[in-house]
């Protein structure tokens, strides 16, 4: 099995590449241009979540499709077909949610580059990672990791009392990476994977538990800037709001992280 962590993916209509994994879920970044779509795909055996960060798009499937402004999220169920086109001038960013990590299944119906009925990409699409693109760390009780992209806050972080997130924004976008809400008789409501709003998770907190805790990617919006900042712990004297201390990492820029793969 191939491994993505310190790759970037090359593609007709742009470019992806890893930003984080663990035992269930595979998160991607994904660039692509104006004009460009990607192919009319189906994953037989995965969901996938897809969080559009930047600009304009139109998701088609098979017999319609819906349009699509930042920051937009939307759940594609197993073995739906489905392209995403760039609808803005300066192309679209989107997150990639993938559940579970089988890059390989994939299934093209039809493809504007000739890739119909084609495998995932080889290592003839394989580049290195550049040191600028943006890679997150996995969540850590009483850490509260921020990344700004797009004009987006991205925060890693651990709960252990679902309650803790009652009085956060309803409007911020939620992906689960481990852990969730289960009913009283253990079955999964919100699990790995998922993508939901806040308000959503917290309407169905109220009925069910989370009694293994939950790991969280959250997506709000930021500061304009694409920028992560690396502030050591033992340093910091200042709290979020919520009262936990926050990590921000080092210095990227997704636009040098787009050249670096042009450049390859």
């Amino acid at each position: 099995m191939t491994s993505y962590e310190q790759i970037i993916v090359k593609k007709p209509w742009g470019f992806e590449y890893l930003m984080f994994q663990n035992h269930m879920v595979g998160i991607w970044y994904l660039y692509i241009k104006q004009h460009a779509k990607t192919s009319l795909h189906c994953h037989p055996r995965k969901k996938t979540g897809l969080i559009l960060l930047s600009g304009e798009a139109v998701l088609s499937f098979l017999n319609d499709s819906v349009h699509l402004k930042s920051p937009s999220k939307l759940m594609i169920r197993e073995g739906l077909f489905h392209s995403t086109e760039a609808v803005s001038p300066e192309g679209i960013a989107v997150i990639e949610v993938e559940t579970p990590r089988e890059k390989d299944n994939l299934v093209r119906l039809e493809d504007a580059y000739g890739r119909k009925e084609k495998p995932y990409e080889g290592t003839e699409a394989i580049v290195p990672l550049t040191e600028n693109c943006i890679q997150l760390s996995p969540a850590k009780k009483g850490l509260d990791q921020r990344y700004n992209l797009h004009g987006h806050t991205l925060s890693v972080e651990r709960v252990e009392e679902i309650s803790e997130l009652r009085h956060r924004d309803p409007e911020e976008i939620i992906v689960v990476l481990e852990g969730g809400l289960v009913s009283r008789t253990g079955e999964p409501i919100v699990g790995p994977g998922d993508v939901v709003s806040m308000s959503t998770l917290n309407r169905l907190a109220e009925t069910f538990s989370a009694p293994n805790g939950i790991s969280l990617l959250t997506i709000r919006g930021g500061e304009g800037r694409d920028r992560i900042k690396e502030v050591p712990l033992r340093k910091r004297t200042q709290r979020s709001n919520s009262g936990k201390p926050e990590v921000q990492r080092s210095l990227v820029s997704p636009r040098q992280c787009k050249r670096g793969a042009r450049q390859a």
